[in-house]
């Protein structure tokens, strides 16, 4: 499961998990290691062993400075983490603006100094460093060199987002560079971008046998469960976004930010509901009393719905 800020927190992965499954790795959110070496509460809650399987979950650090990242990697070692993952993919304009994401990509030197300080420090808290990259900054034709800085060192897995920043999730996905970093990388490789459907598993899987995964964000957002080969089942899906609603209801200050995070997770749901008048309602609403009718509303006809065709 893909890594997607303000959305897959501890909360969302756990009670993923309880109702679905089918997913071997949850990389958390990113995680920003500052000068003052200190994460927010709620980073830690995203790599705390209480609250996370250490088996299953790898905390994404993102910055560019390599001493921040070693901090960050020593306090993820020592809660008992077996990987860390290097955020070189995030397109966020104010990410960028520092250096970081995939605007560290536009610096190949100062990149290839930073993975030497991380490796050489990594040996010593035997924890795999792992990394999430998409092609360049402005043209895809940097990976080239990029890919070259990466086969310098033992990456534990190297998962490549096939566009450029300035893409951000638009266009098509440029296939034709995986093809190059699968020919060419001396590091396994994850495919991550624009996998929606069980056909673009399979189609990808067959395409590229030996890579070593497949990640995946939005799939598992617009329609849980889909990895698994399963049709949308209603009830599922109600009793995840009770639980989800419930949890968030209990955690968050209010019902501002509670809705927030709802209307967050519809924006993706929406997609496997034919009922635009209902979702246009669903973000405009401000109680969440109003919420909750209109979402019963909405599953009521979608059950009607779905027995009708079948």
């Amino acid at each position: 499961m893909a890594p997607m800020e303000g959305i897959t927190d501890y909360i969302y992965r756990n009670t993923y998990r309880k109702y679905y499954g089918g997913v071997d790795k949850y990389f958390t959110p990113f995680l920003s290691p500052t000068s003052d070496k200190s994460f927010t509460t709620r980073e830690k809650r995203n790599f705390d062993p209480a609250l996370n399987d250490v088996k299953t979950v790898v905390p994404q650090l993102i910055t560019c400075h390599a001493d921040h990242f070693i901090w960050g990697m020593e306090q993820i070692a020592k809660n008992g983490f077996g990987e860390v993952n290097l955020n070189l993919g995030c397109p966020s304009g104010t990410v960028v603006a520092k250096k970081k994401g995939s605007g560290f990509l536009a610096y190949p030197l100062e990149l290839d100094e930073f993975l030497y300080e991380v490796f050489n420090a990594k040996e010593k808290l035997g924890i795999e460093v792992s990394i999430k990259t998409r092609l360049g900054k402005n043209d895809p034709d940097e990976f080239y060199h990029l890919l070259e800085i990466f086969n310098k060192y033992p990456i534990y897995e190297l998962t490549i987002h096939p566009r450029i920043q300035s893409d951000f999730y638009k266009y098509e996905v440029k296939t034709s560079y995986f093809d190059y970093a699968y020919k060419n990388s001396k590091n396994p490789l994850v495919f991550n971008g624009d996998i929606t459907t069980r056909e673009d598993i399979e189609n990808t899987s067959s395409k590229y046998p030996s890579i070593n995964a497949l990640m995946i964000g939005r799939g598992f957002l617009m329609c849980p469960g889909f990895n698994m080969g399963e049709s949308f089942d209603l009830d599922k899906f109600k009793s995840f976004h009770d639980d989800l609603f419930g949890q968030y209801e209990a955690e968050l200050s209010g019902e501002t930010p509670l809705l927030w995070r709802m209307k967050e997770l519809w924006a993706f749901w929406g997609e496997s509901f034919d009922q635009p008048k209902k979702i246009k309602a669903l973000r405009k609403c401000q109680r969440a009393s109003v919420y909750k009718d209109i979402v019963s509303e909405m599953l009521i006809a979608a059950s009607v719905s779905y027995k009708n065709q079948s």
